[in-house]
């Protein structure tokens, strides 16, 4: 199984600029808790943000609802890890 990216910020800044390929779930949305439970546990995912705050809570938050295999960074950080382009508006 592939590496699955989330950007965990708003619509807004997901339009703007994003990595390619990339599921946008904001954390700071109501529907967030519901999204993260219709994936799978078991996955490989990388989290991320504009520097890396929202991703680590983000992280810590999949974690304890049982995702087992969750790695958190700053938009360029999650380029560079996953190998992906930034995609800019």
């Amino acid at each position: 199984m592939s590496r699955i990216v989330i950007d965990v910020r708003s619509p807004a800044e997901y339009a703007a600029r994003h990595i390619e390929g990339a599921l946008n779930l904001d954390i700071r949305s109501a529907a967030f808790g519901i999204s993260l439970a219709e994936l799978p546990k078991d996955g490989e995912y990388v989290v991320y943000c504009g520097g890396g705050r929202r991703a680590g809570q983000a992280r810590w938050r999949m974690l304890d609802a049982g995702f087992t295999d969750v790695t958190s960074y700053g938009i360029l950080g999650a380029a560079a890890a996953t190998g992906r382009t930034i995609v800019e508006s």
